[in-house]
């Protein structure tokens, strides 16, 4: 019962910390060409807001 406990503990202080972290950062643009949309050159990118939006745009180009 105390390990849940510690372990809940850990991952909201988590969650917390990645979202301040999140919300301060300003995603940057990357380019959106053969290169770029790799799934090695999204999975690189270690902003997930970055690597969200990256995934969308070569999805669309996809298209």
């Amino acid at each position: 019962m105390k390990l849940n406990a510690v372990l809940l503990t850990v991952a909201a202080v988590a969650l917390v910390f990645t979202g301040y972290k999140e919300m301060n950062r300003k995603p940057q643009v990357h380019a959106v060409n053969d290169d770029a949309c790799t799934q090695q050159a999204i999975k690189g990118i270690d902003n997930i807001t970055e690597r969200a939006i990256q995934s969308s745009k070569c999805a669309q180009r996809g298209k």
